[in-house]
């Protein structure tokens, strides 16, 4: 169950954000095998002045984490890097200077969900 954390730069229109949830869903499941019903996802907005963007970045700018269970390899998550940068381009005109990706893999005795380990799960 993958944890996504997007954020972006507050006063984008709802369906640039329901764009913005389905690419990165779509990239998990293409690349990774996770369908979007394993998925969840949450979207912060932050006020232009709650976000210091470097020379070279835009108002686009979309900053994306992403937790996962750990045993994914390094090809795997290469391939969601680039899935998620390719639909954010195709589909929101996002320039690749503009998504910024990190991926999180913890180790299983650190999830926890219904009061459970993901060990136990």
């Amino acid at each position: 169950m993958p944890m996504v954390r997007i954020e972006i730069i507050k006063g984008k229109s709802e369906e640039y954000k329901n764009t913005l949830f389905e690419a990165v869903a779509e990239a998990m499941d293409v690349s990774l095998s996770v369908p979007s019903d394993k998925l969840i996802q949450r979207m912060y907005e932050l006020d232009e002045t709650n976000f210091r963007l470097t020379p070279g970045k835009t108002e686009k700018f979309t900053f994306i984490e992403i937790a996962l269970l750990p045993g994914r390899d390094a090809i795997l998550k290469k391939s969601v890097i680039s899935e998620i940068t390719s639909l954010l381009g195709k589909k929101l005109q996002i320039g690749p200077a503009d998504v910024f990706i990190i991926l999180n893999d913890p180790a299983v005795e650190n999830w926890g969900h219904r009061g459970l380990q993901a060990s136990e799960w």
